[in-house]
């Protein structure tokens, strides 16, 4: 006989390189910490940094770490292990054999089916965005090691550039810094993609503004330095920090935004 789905709650997840956040939308549950595990380097993995950190620029680099922590937190946010599925959110620059590697990681730890989204489609409906909505809308999600910057329309990711980098660690600030190189190359890279769009499009896009999300949306300065440099409106989410997190909540809520999501 086939085996039955749980008919319990859906669980979202956001495996970040710097935190990792899961939530039960259906109990209002979530729970929020730091991505670092203990327990012994896998073979040919010598450093204690490789060790404590599974996930690097949001891509899993080491699934059975990755696997160990993720079970930490599904259970401390369903100890009953009660859960029917996991929605999982994937940068959008993850190839298709990253994104199976952290879904399967995932599937490892909650022994439940997985689904997933690409993060910044998430954390633009958890902005506020309405998936139906058929204009462009510009997305910057600035995460600890990846920058990602989509153009979201439909309820799909239309276009996206990625830019992956070490995060810069300052004594006394609970924000990372964000190199200088990065800084720069986030115009250069939002113009590009934007070139690739239709010309309607593309001006559909710019005169929405672009909006903010992610740990780093808050970082001093950065705003104004985007709006001198693109000439553009700028906007943060609220809590842009959890955006993913809250827009894979509204995802798990909504049958019709669920279909946007992938086995």
């Amino acid at each position: 006989m086939p085996t039955l789905t749980p008919p319990g709650p859906h669980a979202a997840l956001d495996l970040g390189s710097s935190r990792i956040r899961a939530t039960l939308p259906a109990r209002d549950v979530l729970v929020d910490r730091p991505s670092a595990v203990g327990g012994p380097a896998p073979a040919g993995r010598a450093t204690r940094a490789s060790r404590a950190r599974p996930i690097e620029h949001g891509m899993v680099t080491d699934a059975g770490a990755c696997t160990r922590l993720t079970r930490l937190t599904l259970l401390e946010a369903d100890p009953e292990r009660e859960l029917r599925e996991v929605l999982l959110a994937v940068p959008a620059a993850a190839s298709g054999a990253q994104a199976d590697r952290a879904a399967a990681a995932v599937r490892a730890a909650a022994g439940r089916p997985v689904r997933t989204m690409e993060a910044p489609l998430a954390a633009a409906i958890g902005a506020g965005i309405d998936p139906a909505d058929p204009r462009p809308r510009l997305i910057l999600d600035i995460g600890a090691g990846i920058v990602e910057a989509a153009v979201i329309m439909r309820g799909r990711v239309h276009a996206a550039r990625s830019i992956q980098y070490l995060p810069e660690h300052r004594a006394g600030h609970s924000l990372p810094r964000l190199p200088e190189h990065v800084r720069g190359q986030i115009a250069t890279g939002i113009r590009h993609m934007l070139t690739d769009l239709p010309v309607p499009l593309r001006r559909t896009a710019r005169g929405g503004g672009l909006l903010l999300t992610g740990g780093g949306a808050r970082l001093p300065s950065l705003p104004g330095r985007l709006t001198a440099e693109m000439g553009i409106t700028i906007a943060i989410a609220r809590d842009p920090a959890r955006a993913t997190i809250r827009g894979l909540a509204r995802t798990c809520r909504s049958p019709e935004t669920w279909r946007l999501t992938r086995t």
